[in-house]
Order: structure tokens, then sequence, then C-alpha cells
């Protein structure tokens, strides 16, 4: 089966021009050059197992369905990891310096997620008020092999343009592979955040098994 780079940009979420910038780099094993790029999915399924990125294909290349499975909230967010003290002065930076923390994005994927990024905040603020902040991209990350909640606290407070006009010091990064898993932790997340305690417990830069045994608690109780 080939694919082109229009198929291969839906597959694994992220834009065409991405996977352009790669074939240019060398990074995508190319079938076909010229004025349409072809690609093998036979050498695309070896390059992806080689770089621990998840892509499933099917005939006339069409992505298949993924599993509807929601993980909890707790999970998500001991995959994708709490940081500490990111350096930042304005959104960008402070986006950039987060995504490169980030373990479980590959390497060659946060150029073109940080842009993605920076294009939701420019539409819509993804400040939600107490000095959080939810940034997550537009269309899903069907690249990953799960969700991902990843926790990163500011050195310093930067302006977010947030809803309640407070400086942002508090990001919960929302990755993940598929919409429905992207709803049901939006969902859990929200619930957590409507908890004025919790927004307290926040505020003191708890470390990860303290806050996954705080979130653990908070899931419990939702009634969702």
């Amino acid at each position: 089966m080939e694919l082109s780079v229009f198929d291969l940009s839906k597959h694994l979420g992220v834009a065409p021009n991405t996977i352009d910038r790669w074939i240019r780099q060398g990074k995508l094993p190319v079938s076909q050059k010229g004025v349409n790029y072809r690609f093998q999915s036979s050498e695309l399924k070896k390059w992806a197992s080689k770089n621990n990125i998840s892509l499933k294909l099917m005939d006339k290349g069409i992505p298949e369905k993924q599993s509807d499975f929601v993980i909890p909230l707790s999970t998500a967010v001991q995959k994708g990891g709490v940081y500490l003290n990111i350096k930042g002065n304005d959104v960008n930076s402070v986006l950039k310096a987060c995504l490169e923390k980030i373990l479980d994005i590959p390497k060659d994927f946060k150029a073109d997620l940080l842009d993605r990024l920076i294009e939701r905040e420019k539409a819509l603020s993804t400040g939600i008020g107490n000095g959080i902040a939810i940034p997550h991209p537009r269309e899903q990350l069907g690249y990953l092999t799960g969700p991902l909640v990843s926790v990163c606290f500011l050195e310093h407070p930067v302006d977010y343009n947030a809803l309640d006009n407070q400086s942002v010091s508090i990001l919960f990064f929302l990755l993940c592979p598929t919409l429905k898993m992207h709803l049901h932790l939006l969902s859990v997340l929200s619930f957590c955040l409507r908890d004025s305690r919790f927004i307290s417990f926040l505020k003191l830069r708890p470390g990860p098994a303290a806050l996954v045994e705080k979130i653990e608690i908070l899931q419990d109780a939702n009634p969702l």
C-alpha cells in the first residue's frame, strides 16, 4: 500500500508541511520523489517501530480506528510527568521550554507540536483562570501510543491572556491520540480544577507522587 503526504499527515496527526520538511531532512523513507511524494506502508511501519511511534495502517490509506479505551487522569499524569521551575518570559518561550522537558513526545515531532500549540493560543487562550492553563492542539496526535497529561510549574508567572487576566504559572498539557480520550481527560481535569482545595494544593508545587495521589482521590469522586 502506498500513501501520499496528505495520507501520512492524517495518520500521524501532524501538518503536511512537517512531512515535507522531514523528507527534505532525510528522516522519512520515501519510495517516490518528485512532484508527488509516495510512501510504502511496509517501510513506514519499520520507521515507526524504530522510533517508538504509533502508526496503524489499513487499506486505502484510512487510519485504523484506535481503541476507545480511556485511561484515568492520574495514569495520564504519571505518563506525562511533572516538571518544576520551567523558564520563560512569554507564552511562546514557556511552551517551547515545556515541550523540551516532556519525554514521551518524539524529538522530531516537537517543532510541529509547538507550532500547533502556539496557533491554538493565538486563536483563543487556554488560560482558564486561577493561574492555570491547559495547552492542547486543535487536532489530536495520532503518533502517540497513549494520552499524556504533563504538568509544568513555571519558575515565574507569565501573561497568558487568561480569562481572568491573571498571569499563569501552572500548565496542564493535554496531549491525546484520539478525540474521545481528549474529551474524557478534559472533563475529569475540569472537575478537579473546580475544587478550590485542589487549586490551593497546586500552588504548593507538589511532587509527582503527591499530585497523582490527590488526583486519584478527586477522580474517584467524579460522577462522570
